[in-house]
């Protein structure tokens, strides 16, 4: 610009780029307060409304039409600096009032950048224009200074009405040109005078719409403070407020851990009574059937050597001597128990009385599963599993096998741990 020297350089070797020629420019790097007031700047109230409306931007707890200008810019702002794609309707507006963005095919440097910034916010900037277009060494570059002077000329010379003519030169004493040449002279400083005063009125509206500007920033900047101080009021009545229901909810509970506290101790009194008598009912019957499965077993035991007795007594002379290694019949409920790693890993911390039971029931179930004296009971939630009762608190699991006449003794666990086996043996399933 004007005044500034630049330092002397090599040669740059690497062209500078052209902008966009449809003008688009990455207005997201600039700050909030930056890219508001050069929204301010560029557009009219009423685009600035219909923005906000097309993209469907709004306050919390604030109608957009109630919105002031620089409101409206301020949420124009944080909507491109979150959404950059959102600019896009901002530059169309821009387009549409200046017919496009200036200089589009001449490239810039930093110090070119200052010279237009200048440039555009001096009040010479034609002054300036026509200086730098005259002393360019190419001609085709000067001659473009020319329509625009002459622009000049008609604006504040004006031309001789068409068809016209000078009028001669007449000789006239001294006097009358002394006169003549004074009263142009008069003329020229009442013009002088007008543009001056023209001058002063645009410099005195300048500064009047900066003063209006500086205002309407300086408003902006205090309701933006007393918004502020009201959402700092309003958090820290919130936060207030938010303490309050946590002490008070805090109270509920101890109250309520209190209540239930008191009922439960009180239930499971009247559950541990329940269980005790219960305890006392199971073990008598479990006491009854122990002794009509002795007597069924002593029944059995009867019949089949009465059984086996009248077979020898049928059986002819010759064959009445039986063969001594020949194996008895199986009966057909019997079924051959395969004994699993984990039923003798869990016979390990029973006493003999426990695993000698353990046997026992598992003898009994391969003679006759359906035996009733076994009591065997489904496994609930594992189909195919059951359970039979080896002492008051201990139990014997078993499935029957895949294959034909087999039976898988599992596991001797205690009653309590029955739901724990149950789903340890669903996810080994899964």
């Amino acid at each position: 610009m004007a005044g500034r020297k630049k330092s002397a350089g090599p040669p740059r070797k690497t062209p500078i780029a052209l902008p966009d020629p449809s003008g688009d420019a990455p207005l997201e790097e600039l700050t909030r307060d930056a890219l508001s007031v050069l929204l301010y700047v560029w557009l009219l109230p009423e685009e600035a409304r219909a923005l906000v409306k097309d993209l469907g931007l709004s306050v919390p707890g604030f109608r957009t039409d109630a919105l002031g200008d620089v409101e409206l810019c301020d949420v124009l702002a944080d909507e491109i600096r979150a959404a950059p794609a959102a600019r896009a309707k901002v530059l169309e507006k821009i387009r549409a009032a200046f017919g496009g963005m200036p200089v589009p095919d001449l490239p810039l440097d930093p110090a070119g950048a200052d010279d237009l910034l200048e440039l555009g916010s001096s009040e010479h900037g034609l002054t300036y224009a026509l200086w730098r277009v005259l002393a360019d060494p190419d001609p085709d570059v000067r001659a473009r200074a020319k329509p625009v002077l002459d622009r000049l000329v008609k604006k504040y010379y004006g031309p001789f009405p068409e068809g016209a003519k000078a009028p001669p030169r007449k000789e006239e004493d001294p006097a009358k040109e002394i006169a003549a040449l004074q009263k142009k002279l008069d003329e020229r400083d009442k013009e002088l005078e007008r543009e001056r005063e023209d001058g002063r009125a645009r410099l005195d509206s300048a500064r009047k719409k900066g003063e209006e500007q500086r205002e309407k920033l300086q408003a902006w900047l205090k309701d933006a403070r007393a918004r502020e101080a009201q959402a700092v009021e309003e958090g820290a009545r919130a936060r207030e407020a938010a303490d309050a229901a946590v002490r008070a909810r805090d109270r509920a509970e101890a109250a309520l851990a209190q209540a239930q506290a008191t009922d439960a101790a009180a239930e499971a009194q009247r559950a541990r009574a329940t269980a005790r008598e219960l305890e006392g009912k199971v073990a008598a019957l479990e006491a009854r059937l122990e002794r009509q499965a002795e007597r069924e077993r002593a029944l059995v035991a009867a019949t089949e050597a009465a059984e086996s007795a009248r077979a020898r007594t049928e059986r002819p002379a010759a064959s009445a001597q039986p063969e001594a290694d020949e194996p008895e019949e199986a009966p057909a409920t019997w079924l051959m128990p395969v004994y699993t790693r984990e039923f003798y890993d869990s016979l390990e911390g029973w006493d003999r009385r426990i695993q000698r039971a353990a046997f026992k029931q598992a003898n009994l179930l391969a003679q006759d599963h359906r035996h009733p004296s076994l009591r065997a009971l489904p496994l609930e939630g594992l189909p195919g599993y059951y359970r039979v009762r080896v002492a008051t608190d201990v139990r014997l699991l078993y499935r029957r096998g895949e294959r034909q006449n087999t039976i898988e003794i599992l596991s001797l666990i205690d009653r309590e741990d029955l739901d724990r086996y149950v789903r340890q043996a669903k996810t080994r399933s899964t």
